[in-house]
């Protein structure tokens, strides 16, 4: 089965042959190779990932023969299950075992915990440093240039903001840099700095201080937070 047959996630409750086939393959077994793993959001708030183009997604993988990433779409799963399957193809990845240490030592520079570094950095991205959205996030941690220029990233002759920011240290000082400002703006309240973090802090004031009323940011709040909970039990 290749996975253009898998791409649709909205699967009825009732076919339950195809869910287990679902299931299964979001669990690991062996599958066959592609070039490219697309994801995106649809208009309901759910993820999804394909190896087919997509217009408004987000290209994860580009290129290589690597296994598909975990299906995350609301298959009447926990989040904490989703968040493991997206941690279990993470840790395969050899992106994430290049960029672990810097991570790792930046989140300790600006005081913010290592474990939501991480959470957040799979969610956006899944740890592709070339990752590019249809909006305009770039890299590891998704970063809009626009967040980059607050914190002194800057165009240069020949070298654009968004070709710095798919340079991992780059992208990697801006997104903790940003993420330890928005827990310090939100102290006690990490849906709060998560909300933020994926739809602005502008977003945030007008849902009055809560989580925007955006499915897509719900769900992300909810991810993140289901992940970060497990990494917390865990170390690296």
């Amino acid at each position: 089965m290749s996975i253009q047959s898998i791409h649709s996630t909205h699967v009825p409750r009732h076919s339950i042959g195809r869910w287990g086939v679902l299931l299964t393959l979001c669990l690991g077994v062996a599958m066959p190779s592609w070039a490219q793993v697309w994801k995106y959001v649809d208009d309901q708030g759910v993820t999804h990932f394909t190896n087919e183009p997509v217009a408004k997604g987000l290209l994860i993988i580009a290129g290589e023969t690597q296994p598909a990433p975990p299906e995350v779409a609301d298959l009447g799963v926990l989040p904490e299950e989703q968040a493991r399957r997206t941690l279990n193809f993470v840790e395969s990845q050899n992106s994430y075992k290049v960029n672990q240490a810097q991570l790792k030592a930046a989140a300790q520079t600006h005081g913010v915990d290592y474990a939501l570094v991480k959470a957040v950095t799979a969610t956006e991205s899944a740890f592709n440093p070339q990752a590019v959205s249809h909006k305009g996030a770039v890299g590891l941690m998704q970063i809009m240039p626009a967040t980059a220029a607050q914190y002194g990233v800057r165009s240069e002759p020949g070298i654009s903001v968004v070709q710095k920011l798919k340079e991992p240290g780059i992208n990697i000082q801006v997104g903790i840099r940003h993420l330890a400002d928005l827990t310090r703006l939100y102290p006690g309240r990490m849906d709060l700095v998560l909300a933020a973090y994926n739809a602005g802090q502008g977003a945030v004031s007008r849902a009055g201080h809560q989580i925007p009323n955006y499915r897509e940011t719900q769900n992300y709040v909810r991810k993140v937070l289901a992940m970060y909970r497990i990494l917390q039990t865990r170390s690296g």
